[in-house]
């Protein structure tokens, strides 16, 4: 696997700096001077790669290979750090373990959901907590009794099974599983406005429909606990367990687009946006879920311009002109936001507003309807100009150039 230093460019002046926070102890072993941590942490911001692993446990590899490159005297060759880093992270991923995540969702526990399987992760809905896990994860709550963890009334009981090197890549996959799930069952739930509402955040709800649970807990396949922690919600908003309407059509629906996605050529940015989407609006603040919702167009359309975030939102919608100055006002809503810390007005109404656009982003790129083989393609496509007139001249001078190369 490819990993390179940020635009090919070493920083020699920032790995300069870092060897002189490091010493050699009179025992041999490498020690540290306080602040280190800041710099090696700029650093790791400059790595470039694609390795599978949670955050932290890369932090914590990439740390290990810059203390080694000082210990063996090859700090002074930033490339070398890249090449031990790439060694551990190798080592890691030889590790294989089967790990087992139990969480709960908001869904009435009277239907259950097919298996189903995203990014090699096998997901299994269930009506009570299986046997095998109820003793270990009773014993886990107990043990973080302070928190006065529950289980909620009526949830449908989830367990992931996934193939990870260590605890925490283990989590971060199987919950990013259940997020993709639960993000492409949010793009098919129908939304409405209930005009009767009095408050702003029912009216124009932006909630996610399916919610997790408050505890997530790592097994082992013999089912007893896979570490002394929980993973949780630390801002739970207990939702009451939701029944869907057509259960079956619901099932169909969702089989339709797992198959799509799993022939979709740029799937992997796709999954991880469903991902991104779903985390914004699981966020119950709302001005931060605004910010959260625009960190996801950008991420969709693979640009952060916003004359160009426009063209190609607007590019899907007849009424472009429109679309345009409404997706102009939530842009500067949220420039002002940024720049000047000001609360958007109506919040709730350009969340809800947001939501739609990127739904029907999500959709477009996930039907593929053009077959196009490759991302930027697409991008592409929604980049062209939409101007009919202008569109026709195009044609005309190309015709041109063709008549006249050929003559040539």
């Amino acid at each position: 696997m490819s990993v390179k230093w940020e635009n090919n460019q070493c920083p020699q002046s920032l790995i300069s700096d870092i060897k002189t926070y490091f010493f050699i102890n009179e025992d041999g072993n490498v020690g540290t001077k306080s602040g280190v941590e800041f710099q090696i942490d700029t650093l790791f911001s400059k790595v470039k790669h694609k390795y599978d692993l949670d955050y932290s446990v890369l932090y914590k590899i990439f740390k290990n290979a810059v203390t080694s490159a000082f210990k063996s005297n090859n700090l002074a060759k930033p490339d070398n750090v890249l090449s031990v880093f790439k060694s551990k992270c190798d080592d890691s991923l030889k590790i294989k373990n089967k790990y087992y995540l139990l969480t709960s969702i908001n869904l009435k526990n009277v239907s259950v959901l097919k298996r189903r399987t995203i990014n090699g992760c096998v997901i299994s809905f269930y009506k009570d907590i299986p046997n095998k896990y109820k003793k270990s994860r009773s014993e886990l709550m107990h043990k973080h009794r302070k928190e006065s963890f529950t289980e909620q009334p009526h949830y449908l009981f989830v367990s992931i099974s996934v193939i990870a090197p260590d605890v925490k890549t283990a989590f971060k996959n199987a919950i990013g599983a259940l997020d993709t799930l639960r993000a492409i069952l949010q793009l098919n739930f129908s939304k409405s406005i209930p005009h009767f509402s009095f408050r702003e955040e029912e009216k124009y709800s932006s909630d996610s429909i399916l919610s997790l649970g408050q505890v997530h807990s790592l097994h082992l396949e013999s089912g007893a606990c896979a570490c002394i922690n929980v993973w949780y919600e630390p801002n739970l908003k207990c939702k009451t367990s939701i029944e869907i309407d057509n259960f079956e059509l619901t099932e169909a629906t969702l089989t339709r687009t797992l198959k799509k996605l799993s022939h979709n050529p740029f799937s992997e940015h796709l999954f991880d946006s469903l991902q991104s989407y779903i985390v914004a609006i699981d966020h119950s603040e709302q001005e931060f879920r605004f910010m959260k919702l625009w960190s996801v167009i950008e991420k969709l359309v693979k640009s952060d311009d916003t004359k160009i975030i426009i063209k190609r939102v607007s590019f899907l919608y007849e009424n472009r002109g429109v679309i345009k100055e409404v997706l102009n006002s939530l842009r500067q809503a949220r420039n002002i936001n940024v720049h000047s810390g000001i609360k958007p007005l109506n919040v709730e109404m350009k969340n809800f507003n947001l939501c739609s656009y990127i739904e029907d982003l999500f959709k477009f790129f996930i039907e593929n309807p053009f077959n196009y083989n490759k991302l930027q393609m697409v991008i592409d496509f929604i980049s062209l100009p939409t101007d009919l007139q202008g569109i026709d001249q195009q044609i005309k001078n190309l015709k041109t150039v063709k008549k006249f190369i050929g003559a040539v």
